[in-house]
């Protein structure tokens, strides 16, 4: 992730304990060197007051150099590693609840890593918050839907995406088995399943696939070295299609607990809404399927491909129960 171990130059400043301060300075000071001065604008304390923190992280064994004159100040030798500071109990509530999530994930990725992690976190956890932390645990949760379905291949995938290694994919979706020469760019989960994002060299853009559905992968060969893939555009850019659907208050209710359309509903005092978004042409065929779901509580307007979708999707379930 961006910015690991990384600690902003600016500090916020505010209701702050020494303790707090103390820390703060350590961290800044592993960025770079710092002049008093400085110091005491990013804490709003005074020259004395950081010359007083400094004595005190001093006497905690922390090898602060102090240098003179122009261009002078504090700070750390190069090879200095401050050992690592305790957890609150809040925050081992975050962690421990993050790798639980993710845990409930089917063929979660690194299990032996999780399992090495857990042991570890608890460890460094101080035994007098080990209680707070187990009831906040035991009161809330983070609901990942348990799937049958596996991603034997998520860890392959994602070792590509980190590498920008390409790979041939076998993949079995909805209607037939296909191979694509992928790039995996990004790893993510939504509702108990894992999709990869990766640029499809054939179709020349940027395509979602489910983990699960994944039966084969090896190593491919660049289909055209020296030249990058076509970033791409971004989900929503202007030069996509819009989609325009008024819904009933029914629909509104169904579209509203999907993640990513839910927040877009302008809703209507009636308790009906207009769901609006651009989105890449290569989706359409998945939306019109999506609104044939709702039926009547979802009328589409725009664009026109994606009506005649829909009208064709209906036409053929039509024929189908007039057959019988």
């Amino acid at each position: 992730m961006r910015g690991i171990g990384r600690v902003p130059l600016r500090v916020e400043s505010g209701a702050m304990n020494r303790i707090e301060r103390l820390t703060a300075i350590l961290l800044l000071l592993r960025e770079r060197p710092l002049t008093s001065g400085e110091i005491a604008r990013r804490f709003e304390v005074s020259k004395r007051t950081v010359l007083r923190d400094v004595q005190a992280l001093c006497e905690m064994g922390i090898p602060i150099i102090a240098r003179e004159g122009a261009g002078g100040g504090y700070a750390l030798p190069a090879d200095y590693r401050p050992a690592p500071l305790p957890l609150t109990a809040g925050e081992a509530f975050l962690l421990l609840l993050s790798l639980d999530a993710v845990s409930g994930l089917a063929d979660a990725p690194f299990a032996r890593e999780r399992a090495t992690l857990l042991a570890k976190l608890r460890a460094l956890l101080p035994r007098r918050h080990l209680p707070d932390v187990e009831q906040l645990l035991a009161a809330a949760a983070v609901d990942v839907p348990r799937r049958a379905q596996h991603a034997p291949f998520l860890e392959p995938l994602l070792a590509a995406a980190r590498d920008r290694r390409w790979l041939r994919v076998t993949y079995q979706s909805a209607e037939r088995l296909s191979t694509h020469v992928l790039l995996p760019r990004r790893i993510t989960a939504q509702n108990g399943f894992w999709y990869c994002h990766a640029y499809d060299a054939e179709h020349r853009e940027e395509r979602t696939f489910r983990v699960d559905r994944v039966r084969a992968v090896a190593p491919a060969s660049d289909p055209a070295p020296g030249a990058p893939p076509v970033e791409p555009l971004p989900y929503g850019h202007e030069s996509h299609p819009e989609v325009v659907a008024d819904l009933t208050a029914r629909g509104v209710a169904y579209v509203e607990s999907e993640p990513h359309l839910g927040g877009l509903i302008r809703r209507r005092p009636d308790g009906t809404g207009c769901l609006a978004f651009r989105c890449p042409p290569g989706e359409l065929d998945w939306f019109a399927r999506y609104f044939a779901q709702l039926g009547a509580d979802a009328d589409v307007r725009a664009p026109d491909p994606l009506r005649e979708r829909r009208a064709e999707l209906g036409r053929q379930l039509a024929a189908r129960y007039a057959r019988r």
